[in-house]
């Protein structure tokens, strides 16, 4: 079958010459889901039913389709799944993905715009695609990849049958907002991301990667961010600051990227909102505005002496860089040692049951990683069940220990105190005695 493209082309008018671009939509992959998905519908033979995916969706796929299962790891047997699970949410979302088409002219018109901001900018496809409710659109090896079943919803999408419930919960809530009317700046936002190099590397400069996102996309478009997250950081800065502040060189993001409602402000991605803060703070105190456009998405997200010294330009931060890193440092939680003996012991009762871990600083519940020791020494600790004391003091693990063995697990940094700052990695080590 033959590949259905929208190749759209606008004339620009700069001076002294007509500059021709081209830039392409591609929304083969939302046909021909739909193709399948028809047929899979209309198919009583289940047995047949991955083999028409195959034939009708995976095998005609799009490079977007490859790169966004790639990205966010789906895989054929998601997709099958989801299709014979969640009928009420496809038939009700339909319609919506159907009209991807309409959106190229516009999507192109702002593309075109964001070029007079930033002339530097490559070309890059923008593929409608299709996935399995885990992201409304990404940017992936230069190209901007729509999840359409996401991005094209609206608060009339039919949710009752999405599971687990947490999945259904965070999909209502998003749904209820209306994404498609912002689909256009959703993909100038991603376009974007197909000109920056790299991620970052902490809380900080992750933050500022989306953050440049979204605001040289809305700064182009015109008009405010649609994002919750951003209108609230600009609104309430010394309180979203303060917060920040204490967690930003922090290697994990979970509470502010990425993430749904469940953290202080009852807003998700609200490191979008911060983001967003320091590049408008860099921009409106640049006196050169292209330049500064240009720094922003050419900065190099990975090196820690650029962002920091780009933050502290913004003049965003309440301190220096320096006293906020010690501020951070002297902040965080410490491991004051295990209560049942000591780490490191190579004599441990093999009936210990339970084994707790004593904290410097109450922690929160909702992020416990744990990790094997790179090294490959030991055996993992084999945890039975996990409780926190009250006070959120002391985490208890029951175990279940045999004699002459070395154990070890490692408590990953992501694990952090109530109010914010991380532990730094702990590894527990301990042999337990012969009976």
């Amino acid at each position: 079958m033959k590949k259905v493209m929208i190749v759209l082309t606008a004339i620009v008018v700069s001076i002294g010459c007509n500059r021709p671009t081209y830039d392409t939509v591609i929304i083969d992959d939302v046909t021909n889901f739909w193709i399948a998905y028809d047929l899979i519908q209309n198919t009583k033979d289940t047995s047949t039913h991955m083999s028409i995916l195959n034939k009708a969706f995976f095998d005609k796929g799009t490079d977007g389709l490859k790169a966004i299962m790639e990205k966010k790891r789906y895989t054929k047997k998601e997709y099958l799944e989801a299709i014979r699970t969640y009928p009420s949410f496809w038939n009700s979302i339909k319609e919506n993905t159907l009209k991807a088409s309409e959106f190229s002219g516009a999507i192109e018109v702002e593309i075109d715009k964001l070029r007079s901001y930033y002339p530097e900018l490559r070309p890059a496809h923008i593929y409608f695609t299709m996935g399995v409710l885990k992201s409304g659109g990404t940017a992936h090896d230069g190209h901007v990849l729509i999840g359409s079943e996401v991005a094209c919803a609206d608060s009339t999408v039919v949710t009752a049958d999405i599971k687990p419930d947490w999945l259904r919960e965070n999909h209502e809530r998003y749904f209820g907002s209306n994404p498609i009317k912002d689909i256009v700046l959703l993909n100038v936002h991603e376009y974007v991301h197909t000109q920056q190099s790299v991620y970052g590397y902490n809380l900080l400069s992750q933050s500022i990667y989306e953050g440049v996102a979204e605001f040289v996309s809305v700064l182009s478009h015109g008009g405010s961010s649609t994002s919750p997250a951003v209108g609230y950081a600009l609104k309430n800065k010394e309180t979203v600051r303060n917060r920040f502040e204490k967690e930003m060189f922090s290697p994990h993001w979970n509470d502010w990227l990425y993430n749904n409602n469940s953290n202080d402000f009852g807003l998700r991605d609200m490191g979008y909102g911060v983001g967003y803060a320091i590049c408008k703070a860099y921009y409106d105190q640049a006196s050169d505005k292209k330049s500064a456009i240009k720094k922003m998405i050419e900065l190099n997200y990975q090196d820690q002496e650029a962002v920091e010294s780009f933050s502290m330009e913004s003049g965003y931060f309440s301190k220096p860089i320096d006293q906020l890193k010690m501020d951070y440092e002297s902040s965080r939680p410490s491991v004051l040692g295990i209560k049942q003996f000591n780490n490191g012991d190579k004599n441990v009762d093999p009936h210990t049951s339970f084994i707790t871990v004593e904290f410097s600083r109450s922690m929160s519940t909702r992020f416990i990683n744990h990790k094997l020791d790179p090294q490959g020494r030991g055996t993992l600790l084999p945890i039975e069940g996990i409780k926190w004391s009250d006070d959120q003091l002391e985490l208890t693990y029951q175990v279940n220990l045999e004699p002459e063995k070395r154990y070890l697990i490692i408590l990953d940094d992501e694990l952090r105190a109530t109010d914010g700052p991380n532990i730094e990695k702990y590894l527990i080590d301990f042999t337990t005695a012969a009976l």
